[in-house]
């Protein structure tokens, strides 16, 4: 399985350095962002190559992917804290029953189920 996942990441990325060289004057073309909110002047950048703003908006999404994750991982991390809990409760109640004295029942002796 581990050599199949590093074979499919090695075609991913052969994929995208076809991609890349294969469009290498669109990657490099320079455009400028303009922001126009109808209070103020429009707002314009300064013109720089596509592949930033994709670099850019590629580490903005993991960014916000991330901290989308976080939340669960701060929930995950209370449920499994209360299940430890429950845990070291239950082994707790074990040792308390190892340690109480064990009572034998009256059964019949083998001797006396033979006559």
């Amino acid at each position: 399985m581990r050599s199949l996942r590093l074979l499919l990441w090695f075609l991913v990325v052969i994929f995208l350095v076809v991609v890349v060289v294969q469009n290498l004057d669109l990657f490099t073309h320079k455009e400028a962002l303009r922001l126009n909110l109808l209070v103020a002047d429009e707002y314009k950048t300064e013109p720089i190559h596509l592949f930033l703003y994709f670099l850019g908006f590629f580490f903005l999404g993991l960014l916000l992917s991330y901290l989308h994750g976080l939340s669960g991982r701060f929930k995950a991390r209370g449920v499994i804290k209360n299940h430890l809990e429950t845990i070291r409760k239950l082994e707790e109640e074990i040792e308390i029953l190892k340690s109480l004295p064990v009572h034998k029942e009256n059964t019949p002796s083998e001797e006396t189920q033979n006559v």
